[in-house]
């Protein structure tokens, strides 16, 4: 007589294949394209003054900001609909789990907070080379530390627990969460306010940062 014990409800097995290396590679090159090429186009329109006539055109400081805002969303809005859409193709064939509909509210979330970095990092940047060398250097180190090259449960116990203290941790324990241990909806919701929050906050130091010149 052979006694075979599995674990119910949630999967406990590391996180591998697409259902890691999907959500990782999205969550390290929305930060990445938006904290070099994001952050460097508002140094640009600064330095070419686009910003000064902006300042001189009948829109408040909130309106230019929140322009600002949106465009750089509406691209990582794209990157993240394209990366899903791909992800369904025969190629890939990824599976997202039963909680789709909240892993795209973590990511539209993660996108969120990235556009407001990539608006503190050009407002406080003082050139484009500045912003895009600092904006890859950033993007791999939270990228290592969170989780986004390997799975953070193959690393010791302090690195998991770090990864709880970068943003890209929040994200990728959430979609962990919920793409490889089938663990109800809600359950992203912790990570999901902590990505609004931080997102809030930053937009709100980088629209007081923002310059003109």
């Amino acid at each position: 007589v052979r006694l075979q014990v599995t674990p119910a409800g949630r999967q406990m097995q590391i996180p591998s294949g697409f259902e890691q290396a999907i959500p990782g590679t999205l969550v390290m090159f929305t930060l990445l394209v938006l904290l070099t090429s994001g952050a460097a186009m508002l140094v640009d329109d600064r330095d070419k003054q686009l910003l000064r006539r902006l300042a001189s055109a009948p829109l408040t400081r909130g309106q230019v900001v929140m322009g600002k805002w949106t465009g750089r969303m509406a691209l990582a809005a794209v990157q993240i609909a394209v990366a899903i859409g791909i992800s369904f193709t025969p190629l890939f064939d990824m599976e997202w789990g039963p909680a789709l509909p909240m892993v795209v509210i973590v990511l539209v979330a993660w996108g969120a907070l990235c556009t407001s970095l990539a608006l503190l990092l050009g407002s406080l940047a003082k050139t484009d080379s500045q912003a895009g060398n600092f904006g890859a250097f950033a993007t791999m180190t939270l990228a290592a530390l969170g989780g986004c090259w390997w799975p953070i449960e193959v690393a010791p116990d302090w690195m998991q627990r770090l990864q709880l203290f970068v943003p890209t941790g929040w994200t990728m324990d959430a979609l962990h969460k919920l793409i490889s241990f089938d663990m109800p909806w809600h359950s992203a919701l912790p990570h999901l306010a902590i990505l609004v929050v931080a997102s809030i906050l930053v937009g709100w130091t980088a629209s007081k940062r923002f310059r003109f010149v």
